[in-house]
């Protein structure tokens, strides 16, 4: 009787995956994403209004600090994801997040040290940060209602 039934029939496919548990690259699920590419963009945007308003010395400020925002986002993700799925050892994970805390306050004060850029225009960029995560939530992907 089940060589009657064509493969993949009812009762021998496998339960349905999550579209974005392991398919898609990057970090994350949909809606961390999308936050992560409206972080970027909202950088950007600030970046060349900087430039047109105050010229390229703040336009290096605020694409600093915007990639600043962007990569601690990014690195905080990929550390929440690991400790969620449980993935890899979590010693390791831990480390990175010290490493990244020490690497962010380090840098920000080299970069304010040396008079760089203006610490203002840094916090400007910076700033894409919250800004990028309200419009990611706002106008990103729905989570599942499940």
């Amino acid at each position: 009787m089940s060589a009657d039934r064509p493969a993949g029939a009812s009762g021998s496919e496998p339960p349905p995956r999550e579209p974005d548990a392991e398919d898609k690259p990057g970090v994350g699920d949909a809606t961390m994403r999308a936050v992560l590419r409206w972080v970027a963009g909202t950088a950007a945007v600030l970046s060349v209004a900087g430039l047109l308003a105050y010229g390229p010395r703040a336009a290096l400020g605020v694409a600093l600090g915007g990639a600043i925002a962007t990569a601690n986002l990014y690195v905080f993700a990929r550390i929440v994801d690991a400790f969620i799925s449980r993935r890899g050892h979590t010693v390791s994970w831990t480390l990175i997040a010290i490493v990244k805390l020490t690497g962010l306050m380090g840098g920000v004060w080299l970069v304010l040290k040396t008079e760089a850029v203006s610490g203002v225009a840094l916090m400007v960029g910076y700033a894409s940060l919250v800004v990028g995560i309200s419009l990611g939530t706002l106008f990103g992907p729905k989570p599942p209602a499940d």
